[in-house]
Parts: structure tokens; C-alpha cells; sequence
């Protein structure tokens, strides 16, 4: 019983933490690419 909750907070957890590091690296790259077309237009 308690082996099946801990998995699934592992999972839980392996999941939303995969989760907050993709939508940190996308907005990283979504600023880079602002920022890259700001100087493109000056």
C-alpha cells in the first residue's frame, strides 16, 4: 500500500518537475528570439 503511494508521488513529482523544466527552457528560447528580433528591426 504504502509502495504504491510513494511510486505514484514519484511520479507525480518526475513528471511535474520534467514538466517546469521544458516550460523553462521554452521560455528561454522564446525570449532569445524576442530579443533576436528586436535588434533585427533597429
Amino acid at each position: 500500500m504504502i509502495k504504491n503511494i510513494m511510486k505514484s508521488l514519484m511520479t507525480l513529482v518526475i513528471t511535474s518537475s520534467a514538466f517546469l523544466i521544458g516550460f523553462y527552457i521554452g521560455q528561454e528560447k522564446i525570449v532569445s528570439k524576442i530579443s533576436d528580433f528586436q535588434e533585427d528591426q533597429e
